[in-house]
């Protein structure tokens, strides 16, 4: 009798060994131990527990929701974007959503066009064409401005698209009697040495030169006239364009 309880004992701790190994392994692979399993998950061996069968759901297939997504030209992706709508197809197996760009629509104050023409256009960055068309804009010759008041601002044509070709612009600051002006250029890029800026301390360009700006970034630097007056001019070749500048002034005492 003590040598069949023995032998049972060290075969009932065999079968709790054996339960917990192959409960461990079925959790392994994403498998659940279930008395028996749904008509829709496999069946991948028994989990040992009351003879529970190891239960794992049904592998994701979303080739069918890839193939609609694709024929919408739209791209699979976790989330659409500002200019895509979600075409509600799905479930896609990693919860991704269907995105089609929506209909593109030309801006009405472009030429749209694959290339601008290099002399008498300019290419807008800013604007919208479709098709990976450019968004080309007429030069016009009319440029710089007359500018008052304690502060005010002023740029290059067409900034921050790149300015045309031939420009030959006046910046004219004119403030209260008693004031001087304080210029400051917070962007600045032409072609050096051919497209370029300078500053006079005065209404006229054959006043004091204040500075001579060409070729690439100068932003911060300021300068300051001795006079409520200050002009600033412009000069485009007709070869290679640049962004141009942007400017603001203040006035002081």
């Amino acid at each position: 009798m003590k040598v069949v309880y023995v032998f049972f004992i060290v075969c009932a701790a065999a079968v709790r060994v054996n339960q917990v190994k192959n409960t461990r392994q079925c959790k392994a692979g994403d498998g659940i131990c279930k008395p028996t399993c749904a008509v829709d998950e496999e069946d991948t061996g028994s989990c040992c527990l009351h003879s529970y069968r190891c239960c794992q759901p049904p592998k994701c297939n979303d080739t069918l929701q890839n193939a609609q997504c694709k024929a919408r030209n739209g791209e699979s992706k976790p989330a659409c974007g500002v200019n895509e709508q979600d075409t509600g197809i799905g479930p896609f197996c990693n919860n991704n959503r269907c995105c089609e760009s929506t209909a593109c629509i030309d801006d009405t104050d472009c030429n749209c066009k694959p290339v601008c023409h290099s002399e008498t256009e300019t290419e807008d960055e800013e604007g919208i064409c479709c098709e990976s068309m450019k968004c080309c804009k007429t030069c016009n010759a009319t440029c710089g401005g007359i500018f008052g008041g304690t502060v005010g601002s002023f740029t290059s044509p067409y900034y921050p698209s790149k300015y045309c070709n031939n420009h030959n612009c006046n910046y004219n600051i004119i403030v209260e009697e008693g004031s001087k002006v304080k210029l400051n250029f917070t962007y600045f890029n032409t072609e050096k040495n051919q497209d370029y800026v300078t500053v006079y301390d005065g209404e006229v360009t054959t006043d004091a030169l204040l500075a001579y700006l060409t070729g690439g970034l100068t932003e911060g630097k300021e300068f300051d006239s001795t006079s409520n007056k200050m002009i600033i001019h412009f000069v485009s070749d007709f070869s290679l364009r640049k962004t141009g500048f942007s400017a603001s002034y203040k006035t002081f005492q």
